[in-house]
């Protein structure tokens, strides 16, 4: 999986008009080939800080929307930021769900790695004094 992502800075006075032009392009951007998701969203305490985010299947599919017209817009809603945008192409090899948070918390109180269940639920043991090792 590849994802895109892209940061603005905008005018508050802008942000509005540059979400809603970012939420089209997601819409648009979920209907073509290889698009997982598409979200945009601004930070809960500085609206002015716009994020928008692409996961594709492939990069062959991310290649194509890349030379797509829908992109060229998304270049010139860059162009709506304040200060310099920052665009990223992050290819993820992996991705892991909570077994991996619950074989962390069992390496960490040094208990064996064979999953305990209460009512069907995996069960986490307690870490131990994790802000003692995390400094």
């Amino acid at each position: 999986m590849i994802e895109l992502w892209l940061h603005l800075r905008t005018d508050p006075r802008r942000t509005r008009t540059l979400v809603d032009a970012l939420k089209a392009l997601a819409r648009l951007a979920q209907l073509e080939r290889g698009c997982l998701a598409a979200h945009v969203f601004t930070e809960c305490h500085d609206s002015r800080q716009v994020y928008y985010r692409e996961a594709w299947d492939a990069e062959e599919n991310l290649q194509s929307m890349l030379c797509s017209e829908r992109f060229t817009h998304l270049v010139e809603l860059m162009e709506m930021a304040t200060e310099p945008p920052s665009l990223d192409f992050r290819t993820i090899s992996e991705i892991q769900g909570l077994e991996f948070a619950w074989r962390a918390r069992h390496r960490q109180a040094g208990q064996p790695l064979t999953p305990g269940a209460i009512n069907g639920q995996l069960t986490m043991p307690e870490c131990g004094n994790l802000e003692a090792n995390s400094s």
